[in-house]
């Protein structure tokens, strides 16, 4: 996002410490934005949730802790705890708190969370270095990151981009492409209207209604994907893959290096296979090539999409539906 100048325009509206009748914070500070809008922020140690709201404001709800204990205090007493940095203009808001002193104690250390209302026309870049982060109804770009925490997004149209180094990833009813990462913890992607990118080093990954190519890869884990419509490139190093597709297109490549191989597709579609395993299950009606016991290469129904289905110790089965 572009950089902005601090402004501090009277569209701020600075509430002191006072409670909701759906949850506590601290304070809360109102935005006026042309849209479509965008928000930046940045939390060094706290949850960030992003819910859709009507007009124009953006509400940011600072939910101040330390020790778990809520914090009823106002902007001024905060910033004598962190440094808070808010630039605003006509449509971009950015917000970053960082901690004045990097050495203290967890306990001696506020945690800032943050529940924000933006007009559903808004692109957010959130970002969290130990905290969770929940996004859902917006229309436009998302980007995400947390160092230690789970990422939530779901009913958004655009594309999104979420990241965590540990935790697990559920992203759903998105019309947009979608590229998730996380280095340990479980992925989770369902009703998907684009592309799919997503990996974890150590975890789980489940595809579920998808339009689009899928990309899935994990270290250790298994990865399963149902009523799914595109191409798939799937490989893990130790684990299962299985699934099977409503509309096959381009291509499918899957390897594993431990654990077996199950795939359904529609029927009488034409195939290049290139298959190899320990023990096969794969039906050759109509087709030309080279099978063995524990290879086949060739083409099925006069040749069509390739089909590539590799594990190193496992057994492979392909079947039509």
């Amino acid at each position: 996002m572009k950089p902005v100048t601090l402004t501090l325009a009277a569209s701020l509206i600075y509430v002191s410490a006072s409670f909701s009748q759906d949850f506590e914070y601290s304070f809360k500070e109102e935005y006026k934005m042309n849209l479509p809008a965008e928000l930046s922020l940045s939390s060094f140690d706290g949850n960030i949730e992003i819910f859709p709201s009507d007009g124009n404001v953006i509400q940011v709800y600072y939910i101040v802790r330390k020790d778990i204990r809520l914090m009823k205090i106002d902007r001024k007493e905060l910033e004598e705890e962190v440094i808070v940095d808010v630039d605003h203009d006509s449509n971009h808001l950015e917000i970053r708190v960082e901690p004045r002193d990097k050495w203290t104690s967890w306990r001696d250390q506020p945690n800032v969370h943050f529940k924000v209302y933006v007009p559903g026309r808004t692109s957010c870049e959130l970002h969290t270095s130990d905290g969770n982060v929940s996004l859902r109804g917006l229309s436009g770009r998302q980007q995400i990151r947390t160092s230690d925490g789970n990422i939530s997004i779901s009913e958004i149209s655009g594309d999104i981009s979420g990241h965590t180094s540990d935790g697990n990833i559920n992203a759903q009813r998105i019309k947009g492409s979608v590229e998730v990462k996380t280095s340990d913890g479980d992925v989770a992607v369902d009703n998907i209207d684009g592309t799919v990118r997503s990996s974890t080093s150590d975890g789980n990954i489940k595809i579920t209604k998808v339009k689009g190519d899928i990309t899935a890869r994990t270290s250790d884990g298994d990865i399963a994907f149902e009523v799914v419509s595109g191409s798939l490139d799937a490989v893990t190093s130790d684990g299962n893959v299985r699934g099977e597709f409503a509309d096959l297109r381009n291509q499918v490549t899957i390897r594993t290096s431990d654990g077996n191989i199950d795939l359904a597709v529609p029927k009488g579609l034409g195939l290049n296979l290139n298959i190899k395993g320990e023990s096969l299950n794969v039906p050759l009606t109509n087709f030309s090539g080279h099978s063995e016991d524990e290879r086949i290469e060739g083409a099925v129904n006069g040749g069509g999409v390739a089909v590539s289905l590799v594990t190193s110790d496992g057994r492979v089965s392909l079947s039509y539906r």
